[in-house]
Parts: C-alpha cells; structure tokens; sequence
C-alpha cells in the first residue's frame, strides 16, 4: 500500500471514531476530556490494525488463491455496515447507544460517573470504535501486504486527529456531522475493497 492508500483507509476508519467524539463533545468537551478522547482512540485505532494483521498473516498461505477477493469482501462489509448504519439512525444514535452501553457497564462501579471519557466507560467506546480496524488489519494480513507498523501509526494519528475535530465539531453544531462523516468512511472503505481486485 503506498501513501495515498494508507491515509485513505486511516480516514475512513477514522470517522467512526470522529462521529462518536462529536456526539460526546456536545457534552463532554473539556481540555482533560478532549485529550483523552483523542489519545485513546488514536490508541486502539494504531493497536487493531497490528492485531488483525498478525492474525491475518498466519492465514495468509492458506488463502493464497482468494485472498484479495476475501480480504476486498471484508472490507466491503465494513464499509457496508457503516454506510447503513448512517443512512438508518437519527443523528448521533448510534453514539448514543454505544454510551449508555459503556455506561451501563460500569454503573456499579461509578453509580454517579457519566463521564464516557473515563474508566471502562472510555476502553468500551474505544474497542467499539476501532474493531473495523481489527478486520482491516486482518484482511490487509490475508492480502499479504508487508509490515503494519507505519500504516497503524498513521491510522491511529489520523485517528486521534479526526477525534479532536470531532469533539470541536460536537461543541459547536452538536451530533448531525456524525452520519454525513460515517457515510463518507464507508465510500472510502468499498473503494478501497475494490481496489483490492485490481491491484
């Protein structure tokens, strides 16, 4: 993958992670809160790549003669999930969902915290965020495409960037960025699954 296709991935990966932060940053929106939004969620979007790659690689000889056409459909289906999930729900619906289940989570614990950018409440909507990360990675292992290692740290940058912006985005003009930016995240990913069956 050169350049262009690594940053065109880490965007559409991203907006998953910068329609969750918009969502929060109506609410949530402070410098500790900004921060560790934007950290952890560049976080898990650098590791799930890495993880996915590693598994996908020791598939890699197995699938020799279909990989890019299994790796091209689970791309796809990313893209597809997130482009029916924007096109669906309300604005900030599935953010909300994805709070109250973090949330829940973690009510015995911390029966009064609602801040989702703390405790388990964050890890929950960090792991949500980044799994279509995992199976990025995974099918880019399948694929046979080299080391990870660049690729995740520019998609966890881009990422965490994109989570910054999100939590402005949220403070100013509250969740209605969400769908439009998932739904440009999934044009991105089936594009790029496309591009799996020619190159």
């Amino acid at each position: 993958m050169n350049l262009l296709d690594v940053l065109a991935v880490a965007v559409g990966l991203g907006t998953d992670a910068m329609s969750v932060s918009a969502a929060i940053g109506v609410k949530w929106h402070g410098p500790r809160q900004t921060f560790r939004l934007a950290w952890h969620m560049g976080l898990f979007q650098f590791i799930m790549p890495i993880l996915g790659w590693w598994a996908g690689r020791g598939l890699a000889d197995l699938l020799e003669h279909v990989a890019s056409y299994v790796a091209a459909a689970m791309v796809f289906a990313v893209g597809v999930k997130m482009l029916y999930e924007a096109l669906r729900t309300r604005p900030g619906e599935v953010e909300e969902k994805l709070e109250q289940k973090a949330e829940q989570a973690i009510a015995h614990h911390r029966p009064h915290g609602k801040d989702p950018t703390r405790g388990w409440s964050l890890l929950g909507l960090s792991v949500a965020t980044s799994l279509d990360a995992l199976v990025v990675g995974f099918s880019l292992g399948i694929k046979g495409v080299g080391a990870i290692w660049l690729a995740s740290l520019v998609i966890g940058a881009v990422a965490g960037v994109m989570s910054l912006i999100g939590v402005f985005v949220g403070k100013k003009i509250g969740k209605a960025i969400g769908p439009i930016a998932e739904t440009i995240g999934a044009v991105v990913l089936m594009g790029l699954a496309v591009s799996f069956l020619f190159f």
